[in-house]
């Protein structure tokens, strides 16, 4: 008899034994009744039913062709009923071995039954909350925090396995192939090599690969995947992935947003290793929205450009030795604004990130080659304080004999075309990588503006209406000191709202 044989006649063998018993069992603890298939899965056959007047579900273990399997499903109870705190975390209520006809005896576990999976809650309606989705993800972050700590990595996080009940609280369930600490827990969950482990659409992409050593960013992937899921009804793959504040547009939406983006890194070295890295970095997203003093702000940036030339004290000045350009960089990135810098050409402000350089007088913002030809530098009264980048053109990226703008840069050392965004798959000395798989940078090498105003929101070059000065530089090929102190006369005529009602 093949093992997929064993397996149907067990679920057969239990299927008929409780239709036998007119939908009802006797455990340990009494008479369950009214018993019902509610789910079948893996190796699990889920009946739900009465119990002392109380709704319970009995999980069944209805695949015992290999040890291992039953050595798992006691872990999943014993281990986690070891949990000195469960809230939000399934109630197992009793681990016992059911006897059917003919004394067969069928390993199943005991628990308390809830109203519906977040997959059945999702499908009842059209419309998503966004409240639903901030308590979904915090109920993630903290439950996945609580079990971590405990030396528990779950492994399978996915819509069905988290419960949901009337009041619209959320449980975490079936951890039938979870990984446990071994130093904290006698009995071990193992898993052969062949084994199946979790749910393709959610899990890490690591956890397709044999011998996967288990690791927290596995659950952390699936944080993101998840609250995807809820917003948009799919998971993401690939680019161009639909934003949650699409959808939502509120600052509780936009930090899940961001969050979320660093989960469903598809390389686990970028995502957060940890859940206690996701609230440090909610903290930090948070603090960076919160009311700033635009003076204090604006003080840093002073420093900033004094720091880089000293002699700006004496007046405005332009320079063009490499030192100075390298040296504003590392003044920047050692700073710590509260809310990101911003460019300005004159067609409208844009924030940076960060702030790379990358040799021969080349800035990068963001994934933005900036060549420099040099810099002006000027400081006064904070809100005045100038910033004005110099550039020069760009050369373009050189790929099969052809002239473009815009490649990637794989694993630090290949320059390949951005077409491959496309397709998601890249060819490199005759092998083929998934993106997914691979370090990827994009650098965009086209500039259209001869002359970038660096500053906070809060300074004279950044703000619209000061954008036609800036916009007007443009089209001088050359500027000199008279020209730059007429800019800066100009840019005094308006200030940033917030200044005004300072001064």
């Amino acid at each position: 008899m093949s093992k997929e044989d064993e397996n149907i006649n067990l679920v057969t063998r239990v299927r008929r034994f409780i239709k036998k018993n007119k939908g009802s069992i006797i455990s340990l603890l009494g008479e369950i009744s009214n018993l019902k298939e509610i789910g079948q899965g893996g190796n699990g056959l889920v009946y739900g039913g009465v119990q002392n007047n109380q709704e319970v579900a009995i999980k069944f273990l209805v695949e015992d062709s290999r040890k291992s399997k039953l050595q798992r499903f006691k872990a999943e109870y014993f281990n986690i009923n070891l949990l000195g705190d469960r809230s939000n975390i399934v109630n197992y209520i009793n681990y016992e071995e059911m006897p059917l006809e003919d004394g067969y005896l069928v390993p199943a576990i005991i628990m308390k039954r809830y109203d519906k999976s977040l997959k059945d809650l999702r499908g009842d309606t059209s419309e998503i909350s966004e409240e639903t989705l901030i308590k979904l993800f915090y109920f993630l972050i903290n439950t996945l925090d609580k079990i971590h700590q405990n030396g528990i990595i779950h492994r399978d996080i996915k819509p069905e396995n988290i419960l949901v009940t009337k009041g619209i609280e959320f449980i975490l369930t079936d951890f039938g192939i979870a990984n446990y600490n071994p130093e904290l827990y006698t009995l071990k969950a193992k898993t052969e090599r062949k084994d199946r482990l979790a749910n393709y659409e959610f899990s890490a992409p690591e956890q397709a690969n044999k011998g996967a050593v288990p690791a927290r960013s596995m659950d952390i992937y699936a944080i993101g995947q998840v609250c995807q899921w809820y917003v948009f009804g799919a998971t993401h793959r690939g680019t161009n992935r639909s934003r949650i504040t699409d959808v939502f547009t509120s600052e509780e939406a936009e930090v899940i947003e961001i969050v979320i983006n660093k989960c469903l890194y598809n390389n686990h070295e970028q995502r957060y290793q940890n859940v206690n890295q996701i609230l440090e970095h909610i903290e930090e997203i948070k603090d960076s929205r919160r009311k700033v003093d635009p003076f204090e702000e604006m003080s840093i940036l002073n420093d900033v450009i004094r720091a880089t030339c000293p002699s700006v004290s004496e007046g405005l000045q332009f320079v063009e030795d490499e030192k100075y350009i390298k040296r504003l960089v590392e003044n920047i990135n050692k700073q710590k604004f509260k809310r990101k810098l911003e460019f300005n050409t004159g067609r409208g402000d844009s924030d940076f990130s960060k702030l790379t350089y990358l040799g021969n007088k080349t800035v990068l913002f963001d994934y933005r080659e900036v060549k420099i030809k040099g810099i002006w530098l000027y400081i006064n009264s904070s809100y005045d304080d100038l910033i004005l980048i110099e550039t020069e053109e760009n050369e373009p990226f050189i790929i099969n004999g052809k002239e473009t703008y815009y490649a990637l840069i794989i694993n630090d050392e290949h320059i390949v075309g951005s077409h491959h965004l496309n397709s998601g798959y890249v060819e490199i000395e005759d092998e083929v990588y998934s993106l997914k798989d691979v370090k990827v940078e994009e650098y965009y090498r086209v500039n259209d503006y001869k002359y970038i105003s660096i500053g906070t929101k809060f300074h004279s070059s950044i703000i619209p209406e000061n954008d036609s000065f800036l916009y007007n530089l443009q089209d001088n090929v050359s500027i000199n000191e008279e020209t730059v102190a007429k800019l800066i006369k100009n840019l005094r005529r308006n200030k940033h709202r917030e200044v005004g009602y300072r001064l």
